[in-house]
């Protein structure tokens, strides 16, 4: 007796809809798709017990005609593909052919639909079967309801979550594909109350700010990069405005929603260390590239992708994202901190009406110094002012003032220099005059032993002493003034925690050269000349990252023009 037989077309339509169908926003996702690739300018989306009651989906698009809609209810009919050489180059969202035979299947389907013509049509599917088809009057577009998702599989539905964790999957879907299309109209409603309404508008920075507010809009950098044939382009947020969460976190090709750690490794990798452990950027991510470069057929709901060259579309996201973070545009508002985060407004406050009381030194008032300057010193992007309590650098540029953490800006400095030099093999060595021997923990000199190489790449002349003892040569000369033996103990524990969680090398050297630039980079109460000053502003400038620090803290914020206008009533 034969064991292997064919399955039913009930059975079969059950199968997919567990691939395609996960949860109400699975539904939406692919009702969504299919409006927008029908061209449709208006989407309506009515949903009911977070989707678990009823989903409705309305559109404008061009609609089917009879014929078009009761194929459309069947398995693996679509309009969107032709022939096998198809999927190399797809270009619509929906392509599979199978989402409405699936999700008929697992509940109750109403199709509503009419291509423009004097009549419209009707089709109801119940347990996958077609159960009615009737003529109707209906305007231009398909309207799709779905009653009792996986009210014939209980055992599935006693997953689903609550109304409001469901809701907030289909939402987040449905922000995905209105950030995509910011020339169509969304309306999202949830029982009587609207989630989610966007108009039509222009361009995405109108659609993001529509959507998140404009507040958090105007904060996002934008950046636009292009390769050949593939663009990346977007917005990316602040560092100093990162979340603890990856929420924010929106990735696109070619206009379809997906994650991909491609992705979000070259995203991840522009920031760099320029925000603290377990705090994510606001990025909406937008990767344009041909269709042929990319396969999108690798996931039944079409969340992930393959790239055939994935190298260069990690390093094309990096670059472009870096490009937005580099310059002042960066520098947040002091307006902005939240309390605890920096030292308070008044005491910047309290730093200007020092200066004005007692202006540090022989040097003359701000105005007249500026008069006088050369043109190379009429340009720069920040002139000092005075240093507050031996740590902060109150300084002027065209939009306000600045208030500096020293340490974290000479970390930052030193933090680039370092890695350049390291990645180039030019790091110079300083020999200690006296060699130091020390005794270490069995487990510092185990980090001693596998990061050797390393350590030799970043300027540290240290070898094996007997037993558990090692002598010290030379430390790497952007931290001369360190204590040899501390800087290396930290560096040895450093590269301990680095090997945990970074597996590859270049992660390790920045951990790694992070702790010597903090080990050299000056230290609070410290006190500055105005030329040493304006030489650390010069350089902190110069860098890729000027607003915070290798470990992720702020290093600048700014008192705007506008804001202190405001204060004293000018405006």
């Amino acid at each position: 007796m034969a064991r292997i037989h064919v399955l039913g077309d009930t059975l079969i339509n059950r199968i997919a809809a567990g691939e395609v169908v996960e949860r109400p926003a699975s539904v939406v996702k692919e009702l969504v798709e299919n409006s927008l690739d029908s061209g449709a300018t208006m989407i309506e989306v009515r949903l009911e017990g977070g989707g678990k009651r009823r989903i409705e989906v309305r559109d404008d698009g061009c609609g089917m005609d009879r014929d078009d809609a009761l194929l459309a209810v069947e398995r693996h009919a679509t309009s969107k593909l032709a022939a096998a050489e198809d999927l190399d180059t797809i270009a619509t969202l929906g392509f599979r052919g199978e989402a409405l035979a699936s999700i008929a299947a697992v509940s109750h389907l109403t199709l509503q639909t009419s291509d423009g013509g004097e009549r419209g049509t009707e089709v109801e599917v119940q347990g996958g079967r077609i159960a009615a088809v009737r003529e109707r009057g209906l305007p231009r577009g398909t309207t799709v309801r779905i009653d009792r998702l996986f009210g014939n599989t209980p055992a599935r539905r006693k997953f689903l979550r609550g109304d409001s964790t469901e809701l907030s999957h289909c939402v987040r879907w449905l922000t995905r594909y209105a950030l995509t299309h910011p020339e169509r109209r969304f309306l999202v409603e949830h029982g009587s109350r609207k989630v989610l309404e966007a108009a039509a508008t222009t361009g995405l920075e109108q659609r993001v700010a529509q959507i998140f507010g404009r507040e958090f809009a105007e904060k996002l950098l934008p950046f636009e990069v292009r390769e050949g044939s593939a663009v990346a382009r977007g917005f990316a947020g602040r560092p100093v405005d990162a979340l603890p969460r990856r929420t924010a976190q929106h990735f696109f090709v070619n206009n379809r929603a997906v994650y991909d750690r491609v992705l979000a490794h070259g995203v991840s990798a522009a920031y760099g260390n320029t925000m603290p452990p377990g705090r994510h950027p606001a990025v909406f991510l937008f990767l344009d590239i041909p269709p042929g470069a990319v396969d999108v057929n690798v996931h039944p709901q079409k969340t992930e992708v393959r790239f055939r060259e994935s190298s260069s579309v990690h390093d094309l996201v990096l670059r472009a994202v870096r490009s937005s973070l580099s310059g002042t545009q960066a520098v947040p508002a002091l307006g902005e901190l939240r309390p605890g985060i920096l030292p308070r407004v008044d005491e910047v406050r309290e730093a200007v009406s020092e200066y004005v009381a007692h202006p540090p030194g022989p040097t003359a008032p701000l105005v007249d110094a500026m008069q006088e300057a050369d043109d190379e010193t009429r340009h720069r992007r920040a002139v000092p002012i005075a240093q507050f309590r031996d740590s902060y650098i109150v300084a002027e540029d065209e939009q306000g003032l600045l208030l500096v953490d020293q340490h974290a800006a000479h970390e930052r400095v030193l933090y680039e220099d370092y890695l350049a030099d390291a990645e180039r093999n030019r790091v110079e060595t300083q020999r200690l005059m006296f060699p130091l021997t020390v005794e270490v923990a069995p487990e510092e000199r185990a980090g001693l032993e596998e990061e050797a190489e390393e350590l030799r790449r970043l300027g540290f002349a240290v070898e094996p002493f007997g037993g558990d003892a090692i002598r010290i040569d030379g430390i790497p000369a952007i931290a001369a003034g360190s204590d040899p033996e501390s800087l290396l103990r930290e560096i040895l524990g450093e590269a301990a925690r680095a090997q945990a969680v970074a597996s590859d090398v270049p992660q390790i050297r920045r951990r790694l050269v992070t702790t010597a630039a903090c080990h050299a980079a000056i230290k609070v109460n410290y006190r500055l000349t105005m030329e040493s000053m304006q030489g650390l502003l010069d350089r902190l400038y110069g860098t890729e990252n000027p607003t915070t620090c290798p470990h992720g803290r702020p290093a600048v914020f700014r008192l705007s023009l506008e804001e202190i206008e405001r204060a004293f009533r000018r405006r």
